[in-house]
């Protein structure tokens, strides 16, 4: 029979009536209770994007609707193409690592960045696709290159990580040794 669950996070200490050895339920509940809330900057950030798509995608439809593709409208319909999709990007990647990130919640640069990988992967579709070159073999490569490089950056970030605090300092003299001081 399955254990009783009791809705909520537990607190630190406290667990819930049948879960005793339980650690999945505690473990999960411990680690979202580490995650920070979303701050202020966050907030502001996901304000800051909202502008961006709407911004975007509005210029693209006035592009597409008023211009002829020559050169000059062909790059400002790429340029707002990436603020688009970046824009759109960003609070889906926000809520995307705020859900499933097993890690602690990463930072704003992060998160900008992810939006902008979005946003030169969209930009590589759509320039492959007005080229007539875009196709699934293309699609899935691009894909898992992008995805790739999202893991290596990851992985390279994890690696530079430094504790917030400094080590406990060892002392030396006060503490004997495994052999104690009549060894010597």
């Amino acid at each position: 029979m399955l254990p009783r669950v009791r809705q909520g996070i537990e607190r630190e200490g406290e667990t819930a009536p049948g879960t005793e050895g339980h650690c999945y339920n505690q473990d999960m509940a411990r680690a979202r209770a580490s995650r920070p809330a979303s701050g202020p900057d966050q907030r502001v950030q996901l304000l800051s994007a909202l502008p961006m798509a709407v911004a975007g995608w509005m210029g693209v439809a006035l592009l597409l609707i008023f211009t002829t593709p020559t050169l000059a409208p062909r790059w400002a319909f790429f340029f707002l193409l990436f603020i688009a999709l970046v824009g759109t990007a960003w609070p889906i990647v926000w809520y995307l690592n705020r859900r499933f990130s097993p890690q602690a919640f990463p930072g704003l640069g992060v998160l900008w960045r992810e939006a902008m990988i979005a946003g030169l992967w969209g930009e590589f579709l759509v320039w492959l696709q007005v080229g007539r070159l875009l196709t699934a073999l293309t699609l899935g490569s691009l894909t898992v290159a992008f995805f790739a490089v999202e893991f290596l950056l990851r992985t390279y970030e994890r690696s530079r990580w430094a504790p917030s605090s400094s080590p406990p300092e060892e002392t030396h003299g006060s503490d004997a040794g495994p052999e104690g001081d009549d060894a010597r």
